[in-house]
């Protein structure tokens, strides 16, 4: 469990830090780019052995890391793009719902261990999502923006059931090699939608100091996750980190920044650990 508990973690303190880069306006797409060099340039420096660029090109997950960098940064562009459109609370709720794709894969295409309890647990965990991400005013503000939210829910499913993917399939001792192409991907696609953009703030130090721990989160978060798939199912793994996620966020949010919980969200944080120790324990 100790691989679901790290990766929890630091998901958690990635939300800490975003909510940071408010307080201290600190630019979401400098930061964000700079993030991801800052995850390439730490997978290189933890490899255990040096790769040549033949190795890697030749490598028969190359290209499924390219096309997993680029699912992991147009996915964040689009939750980014769906909180400003349908609100916040709504996006978390089918970011998280999200959770249903990969379970359900798991199940079907990798002959997961399944069970009533653990049928139960994945039940209490969506609801616990809903609960503990309900906020007063989530009706989405714009009608026209109703698609981004189901596409959200479509992509997040998507990227989890890809790193299952390249888990199953792919990965052996070469998982920090394979996460250095995600990134660099990632990366470049980052400096490519940071160049064309139309307003471009200009690059401070509070911007990089972001970026490099968003980058040292962010590399901590995928790599324990994957390392967590060696150990547990997929239909075990994704639902337990997300409650987990949710409900510790909800409290750093309630402790950290004073935001205000509801019956309902103490309600939702209750059955996340509840739903926690049903699928751990199915």
């Amino acid at each position: 469990m100790t691989t679901i508990i790290l990766s929890v973690l630091f998901s958690t303190l990635t939300f800490i830090t975003f909510k940071l880069f408010k307080k201290f306006d600190i630019d979401n797409t400098n930061a964000i780019t700079i993030n991801y060099i800052v995850a390439f340039g730490f997978g290189l420096a933890i490899s255990l052995r040096d790769y040549t660029l033949v190795e890697i090109a030749k490598s028969s997950w190359v290209w499924y890391a390219c096309m997993l960098g680029f699912f992991f940064i147009a996915v964040y562009y689009l939750f980014a793009l769906s909180s400003q459109k349908t609100g916040v609370a709504l996006t978390s709720v089918a970011s998280k719902m999200s959770v249903i794709i990969p379970v359900t894969i798991g199940l079907m295409a990798y002959q997961e261990k399944f069970n009533l309890m653990k049928l139960s647990g994945i039940l209490m965990a969506l609801i616990a999502f809903y609960l503990t991400l309900r906020k007063n005013g989530t009706n989405i503000k714009e009608v026209k923006f109703a698609f981004l939210p189901v596409l959200l829910f479509l992509g997040n499913g998507l990227v989890d059931t890809m790193i299952k993917f390249a888990q199953h399939h792919f990965l052996n001792d070469d998982l920090i090699p394979f996460l250095t192409v995600v990134f660099l991907t990632s990366f470049i696609l980052g400096l490519f939608l940071m160049k064309t953009r139309k307003s471009k703030p200009k690059l401070h130090f509070k911007h990089v100091l972001g970026g490099i721990t968003l980058g040292l989160l962010n590399f901590g978060s995928t790599f324990y996750i994957l390392k967590a798939l060696w150990y547990f199912d997929s239909s075990m793994v994704f639902p337990v980190a997300n409650a987990g996620i949710v409900g510790l966020s909800s409290l750093a949010g309630f402790f950290a920044f004073r935001e205000k919980l509801s019956l309902l969200n103490w309600t939702g944080i209750i059955l996340a650990i509840t739903a926690i120790i049903m699928i751990a324990y199915a």
